[in-house]
């Protein structure tokens, strides 16, 4: 199902290729413990679990699979420093009888556990692991209302009993609980793993000493993860010496670095700023990934994009860092962006053309505190002492 929506996707081949060069997992000495991830969202909410669970476990080799070029791409080029020798990085077959058979035999079902998140659940993996009396787990498990699992449709009946064969599932909130115990589906809330991952990474991540010097006594705007309606609105506004902007886009290709320098009629990325000592543009554009936590320790409000497309990005790492949050609209699927909103940490603007006048106005209220972060913390260790 999921490969067919994807279907007329630019991204398509790319699904495809990853599979081209991934080999499969070699027969492990000791039983895999395999994670399975989407992509690179929801690897770093299970990034923190897998961690935690190496160091508990040292001596069980790993196994961790991506649907997506995103995660699989990101993990290869970058691997975690808890990666050792014995562990293996693929990606998953498609989800067909004969993929997901040749797939297990390849490991000789040599698997202590299958643990996934969110809610990437795949119908023909879930029965042949079953099948094999294989232990299966979903944590971080988020059912939102809409979603296609509460539908009373075929498509929702066949997603339900893909659900109900999980062994163990560990949602997000109680509301997720609710949701699934209306058909007969035992979950437990725990809670979001991200939320621990993100507070650290507040806390061990520093900026570096050139923006600390351009940004200086300014107020800052950091605008992460944008695209196209959030650039363009942002350019409307009267970036000065006193009131500074950084944007982090979603896509770091050239043309579009180079459509947002055109935008603001600014020649300032990261690199030329940190390499030349150019402290005195009120608009700096990031041209390279991985610093964007870095960068809202600076700030005194976050613009996170997506919410005028098809959902936010990551707002748990302006949250993690206490400043106030402007999204788009499109929050309903993410748990996290409802409860700050209610908090009073996020604010969704309507249309594209009101977040200027919001973001200005913005940066004068006081800064905000998120309860729901505090009552989040611990989570790691709580789905960790569930698995095998």
């Amino acid at each position: 199902m999921r490969i067919l929506a994807l279907c007329g996707n630019s991204n398509l081949s790319s699904l495809f290729e990853i599979r081209k060069k991934s080999e499969f997992p070699p027969v492990p000495s000791l039983e895999y413990a395999w994670f399975h991830c989407a992509s690179l969202g929801e690897y770093e909410q299970a990034a923190p679990v897998i961690e935690s669970y190496v160091s508990l476990n040292p001596k069980t080799p790993i196994l961790i699979t991506f649907f997506s070029p995103s995660g699989y791409n990101h993990v290869m080029e970058n691997p975690p420093s808890w990666i050792r020798k014995g562990d293996s990085i693929c990606a998953l077959p498609f989800d067909t009888p004969r993929r997901i058979r040749n797939f297990l035999k390849s490991v000789d079902y040599r698997i202590k556990f299958f643990a996934t998140c969110k809610y990437e659940v795949w119908p023909e993996l879930m029965k042949q692991l079953q099948g094999a009396s294989i232990h299966t787990c979903i944590f971080g498990a988020h059912i939102y209302k809409g979603s296609a699992l509460l539908r009373k449709s075929i498509v929702g009946a066949f997603l339900r009993n893909s659900w109900s064969q999980f062994s163990t599932i560990l949602t997000q909130d109680s509301s997720s609980v609710e949701e699934l115990a209306q058909f007969k589906i035992s979950s437990e809330a725990i809670g979001d793993p991200r939320v621990d991952r993100v507070l650290q990474l507040a806390i061990n991540t520093k900026p570096s000493a050139d923006l600390l010097k351009w940004k200086s006594s300014s107020e800052l705007v950091v605008a992460g993860s944008t695209w196209r309606p959030e650039e363009i609105s942002l350019t409307t506004l009267p970036w000065s010496e006193s009131r500074k902007l950084l944007i982090a886009p979603h896509e770091i290709k050239k043309s579009h670095i180079d459509e947002i320098l055109s935008l603001f009629n600014s020649t300032s990325r990261i690199a030329s700023l940190l390499s030349e000592g150019r402290l005195d543009t009120p608009v700096v554009i990031a041209d390279s990934m991985g610093e964007l936590t870095s960068y809202y320790h600076l700030a005194d409000l976050a613009v996170v994009g997506g919410g005028f497309g098809k959902g936010i990005h990551n707002i748990l790492e302006p949250a993690a860092h206490g400043i106030k949050i402007i999204t788009g609209p499109k929050i309903r699927r993410f748990r996290e962006a409802v409860k700050l909103k209610e908090e009073g940490v996020l604010n969704t603007v309507s249309e594209s053309n009101l977040l200027a006048s919001v973001v200005w106005s913005a940066l004068s209220a006081e800064k905000p505190s998120s309860t729901w972060l505090d009552s989040q913390k611990g989570c790691v260790i709580k789905i960790v002492s569930t698995l095998p």
